[in-house]
């Protein structure tokens, strides 16, 4: 796993405390937060240039934060770093909330975009110096919308603009403080325990390569507006993935992982049960090396568990975002923007009548178990909400941040913001729900039926789907899948439709598949599976991909129920594989 990888996994979890209110709130001894109020009211009063626009919109991000980052292999410590850091977000908007500099990508601005990091204020509590870094930045960002806005009025008048849709949603300000989380953590220990745990791979003499990671963050997020928001939010979570790889005799690659999140150390599961996930993700590798390669196939398939929560996130979650697409220069630059295949289906049926789906970021636990998704107040300032996007199989609502569209004029608390500074909507804790659930036995049942219906002698059970990021997947897929792919099996099953006896299968991937295909789901569970994991946007265009990126994001949580497909295609990945290593592992070489 890759540094920036884990900088994804380790996006902001806003678990703020405090209701919205609309009072200025004191900052006390907050040196940090009454800095970035000053200089955000300096700037909304005197930043203008003669003759040109002033800014009708300033807003500052800061994490102030330290991040740990412990990883081992095969019983050996490969990293261990601490840093204290506090990266510094700005956006100045110029215009009017109708049309403004904001969402608009010409031939500069996309490599600008693109190459837009951000600043890191000094982590000490001097005014001055933080108050001159915000100059800098206003300043910076008021000379770039500046021109952001002439180029967007520019490329305007050679389009014909039939909806006149506002570019910014007018809200309520907020006011919350919630108390910081102290710095400087104990974490004396976890070295030896990521090492113990890296050991564990040496009973399995199959795998390849392995490791183990500890990465953790504990900080508040501060949030200042001109409009008069004042934010002071937790920002802290604990990401411990366990992940390994190795080859089968043909040479097929096959890889396996096992995350664990938490919002801080004592909430991960003890040792002994973290030396079981890594001893699970072992054996799961060494049956799957010896396990028999399926050419194809093409019918029933029953996902559960992970793979059906995964089948959810990474299929259904992206499209529910109802973040419109940027202005864009050159059209031939549109083809490549992200945009929702629901966003046009508002009211229309998108799933079976028996399943509904509701996104509530205010919800913490479901039946025990954390969520991470879980926050009080979006990357904009906007109350968390509850929202029904998916009535009876009807799409009802979409999610959506400051950002309109016709349809849905104002925010409805889900613009999260990426650890790459861009804000999109997009899920928090989504939930997937069926009505007269089935039990797995049932719906088992149901999936030999309809093989035998079919005159199919086997059907598939898929227990797990892969999630690249996290499983060490080849660079030019990780964080980059297409939202209307899903990552291949990692865990699949061929089971006999005479007596449901199961094999287990490798070397799977799916053949044509999208969001619209969820519509012919036949059946589903009555138990939910909890996924935990983090969403990545894009470079441009605001749309979120449901698993872990290089690019950084947000902590989400995805729940569903196992549901049975009626008729799937896969096919044994094509291209040249690399042959098994020449010589045995030197740690079991006798």
């Amino acid at each position: 796993m890759t540094r920036s990888t884990l900088v994804g996994i380790l996006a902001p979890v806003l678990l703020g405390l405090g209701a919205a209110t609309h009072a200025q709130a004191p900052v006390g001894d907050d040196v940090l937060l009454q800095a970035m109020r000053e200089e955000v009211g300096r700037a909304a009063s005197q930043l203008k240039l003669e003759g040109l626009d002033k800014p009708f919109y300033i807003e500052a991000a800061v994490n102030d934060q330290e991040t740990v980052d412990i990883s081992a292999s095969f019983g050996a410590l490969v990293r261990v770093d601490r840093e204290r850091s506090r990266p510094l977000r700005v956006e100045v908007r110029v215009g009017s909330y109708e049309l403004d500099s904001s969402e608009f990508v010409g031939s500069r601005s996309f490599y600008s975009q693109m190459m837009d990091v951000p600043r890191r204020l000094v982590v000490e509590d001097d005014a001055l110096a933080l108050r001159h870094a915000l100059w800098l930045a206003f300043d910076a960002a008021y000379k770039q919308a500046l021109e952001q806005l002439a180029a967007k009025k520019a490329a305007l008048q050679n389009k014909v603009v039939t909806e006149e849709v506002p570019d910014f949603s007018r809200e309520k300000p907020t006011t919350a403080l919630a108390p910081r989380p102290p710095l400087g953590q104990e974490l004396a220990k976890w070295p030896d325990v990521v090492r113990r745990l890296s050991a564990v791979f040496r009973e399995f003499p199959a795998v390849q390569d392995s490791s183990v990671q500890l990465a953790v963050r504990v900080g508040s997020r501060s949030y200042v507006t001109s409009e008069g928001t004042v934010l002071r939010q937790p920002d802290s979570l604990v990401a411990l993935v366990v992940r390994a790889s190795t080859q089968a005799p043909d040479g097929m690659q096959l890889r396996d992982f096992a995350p664990f999140f938490a919002e801080s150390l004592d909430r991960l599961p003890a040792e002994p049960v973290l030396a079981a996930a890594v001893r699970s993700v072992g054996g799961q590798l060494t049956r799957l090396a010896a396990a028999p390669a399926l050419e194809k196939y093409a019918g029933p398939v029953l996902f559960t568990g992970q793979a059906a929560a995964e089948l959810f996130a990474q299929l259904l979650a992206p499209q529910l975002s109802g973040h419109r697409p940027p202005l864009v220069e050159d059209e031939r630059m549109a083809t490549g923007m992200p945009k929702s295949e629901l966003a046009e289906r508002l009211n229309r049926p998108v799933l079976p009548a028996f399943l509904s789906v509701t996104d509530d970021p205010t919800r913490a636990s479901v039946a025990g178990q954390a969520l991470m998704g879980t926050y009080s107040f979006d990357g904009q300032g906007v109350p968390a909400q509850a929202v029904r996007v998916i009535d009876a199989g009807v799409l009802k609502m979409l999610l959506m941040s400051r950002r309109p569209s016709k349809e849905i004029p104002q925010s409805n608390g889900h613009g999260r913001a990426t650890s790459s500074g861009g804000v999109t909507a997009q899920i928090g804790n989504l939930f997937v729900e069926a009505r007269d659930g089935k039990s797995l036995p049932e719906l088992k049942v149901q999936l030999l039926a309809e093989c035998r219906a079919a005159g199919l002698p086997h059907g598939l059970i898929v227990a797990k789907l892969d999630d690249p990021s996290l499983a060490g997947g080849e660079p030019s897929a990780r964080g980059r899948r297409r939202p209307d792919t899903v990552a291949p099996p990692i865990v699949a099953y061929r089971v006999s439709a005479a007596d449901g006896t199961e094999e287990l299968v490798r070397g799977l991937s799916f053949g044509e598949i999208s969001v619209r295909t969820l519509k012919e789901i036949t059946a589903a569970g009555n138990e939910s599976f909890v996924d935990n994991r983090t969403a990545t946007a894009s470079a441009a265009g605001g749309f979120m991909v449901v698993y872990s990126g290089t690019g950084g994001g947000v902590p989400a949580a995805v729940v569903a129920p196992a549901v049975l497909l009626p008729d799937l295609e896969f096919s044994r990945p094509a291209g040249p594989r690399q042959k098994p290593a020449i010589l045995p592992h030197p740690y079991f070489a006798k």
